[in-house]
C-alpha cells in the first residue's frame, strides 16, 4: 500500500489526534512527553534505517526511546549521563544491534501471527471404529405435527 506524502501526514495527524483525544477522556497528561520522546525515537529510527544509516537510525532511536523511558521513571539527570555512556560504548556496533532489534520484530511478528493462526484454527480428534455390519434404516412414517420423534442408538 503506497501512500502519498500528504496522505502519510493526513493519517498521522488523524493519529496524534486520536491519541491526545485519548489522553484529555483518561486524564492521561502526564504521558505528553514519555510518549512523545518515544513517537520521536521511532520516527528518527525507521526512515533512516530504510535509507541505510542503520548508525544514525540506532542511535537516535536509542535516545527517544530511553529519554521517554527516563522521564517515565523521573530519573532524567543520571539517567542523560547513562545513556550518553551507552550510547558511546555502542558506537561502531549499530549494525549488529540493528540486526538483533530486527530479529526480535521477527519473533514478535512471527509468534504474533502464529497465536493467530492457532486461533482461527480449532484441532478436533478424529476417532475411527471398524464397521461390523450395515443394517439398513427402517422406514418410519412422518411425524405428526405436535409429536416428538426419538432418536435410538
Amino acid at each position: 500500500m503506497n501512500l502519498t506524502l500528504t496522505q502519510r501526514r493526513s493519517a498521522m495527524l488523524g493519529i496524534a489526534l486520536i491519541i491526545v483525544g485519548l489522553m484529555a477522556w483518561l486524564n492521561l497528561w502526564w504521558m505528553i512527553w514519555p510518549g512523545g520522546l518515544a513517537a520521536i525515537g521511532v520516527a528518527t529510527y525507521l526512515p533512516r534505517r530504510i535509507m541505510g544509516r542503520t548508525s544514525e537510525a540506532v542511535q537516535g532511536g536509542m535516545w527517544g526511546l530511553g529519554l521517554s523511558i527516563l522521564w517515565l521513571i523521573s530519573f532524567i539527570w543520571p539517567g542523560v549521563l547513562f545513556l550518553a555512556g551507552a550510547s558511546l560504548l555502542i558506537r561502531g556496533r549499530e549494525q549488529a544491534i540493528d540486526e538483533r532489534i530486527q530479529a526480535l520484530f521477527g519473533r514478535v511478528r512471527h509468534s504474533g501471527s502464529h497465536a493467530l493462526q492457532r486461533a482461527r484454527s480449532q484441532q478436533v480428534p478424529v476417532v475411527t471404529h471398524p464397521a461390523t455390519s450395515y443394517e439398513p434404516p427402517v422406514a418410519q412414517p412422518a411425524p405428526q405435527v405436535g409429536e416428538t420423534t426419538r432418536l435410538r442408538e
